[in-house]
């Protein structure tokens, strides 16, 4: 799974990236604001944002964006987690980010992401009758 780390505090960005790399994830890139979150994101499978960037955005700003355009699954980073509520697909880590924190996110959103992707290969069921066997 490809990881797009969007962080504007080096320290963070590279603990992050250091933390996947050694789980086993590629890392798509590092942003450090929207602009470059939009040119990495193609072949993104997980976008790890923070959810204060110094570019005036947030995380659920590029979240919302990423959502319109990709498929993907979200873990926020923030100091301040009762600002976000976790739901499917969305994760959240505190800051400063731990291992164990980043590792579950990671964890939790590739899971999300591999749930859609099957979903989405997934050979849809017949919604009429017009699929009955015939009785002899």
């Amino acid at each position: 799974m490809r990881v797009l780390i969007v962080e504007d505090e080096p320290a963070f960005a590279l603990t992050v990236e250091d933390i996947a790399i050694a789980e086993g994830f590629e890392i798509a890139g590092i942003a450090r604001n929207t602009a470059e979150a939009m040119e990495l994101a193609r072949e993104t499978d997980i976008a790890v944002l923070d959810v204060r960037l110094a570019d005036g955005l947030t995380g659920p700003d590029i979240a919302a964006q990423l959502a319109e355009r990709f498929d993907v699954g979200i873990v926020y980073l923030t100091g301040n987690p009762d600002l976000i509520s976790e739901k499917e697909g969305v994760h959240v880590v505190v800051k400063p980010p731990s291992a164990a924190g980043v590792l579950d996110g990671l964890r939790k959103a590739a899971a999300w992401r591999s749930r859609r992707v099957r979903q989405q290969l997934a050979p849809d069921e017949p919604t009429n009758n017009a699929f009955k066997p015939i009785q002899h």
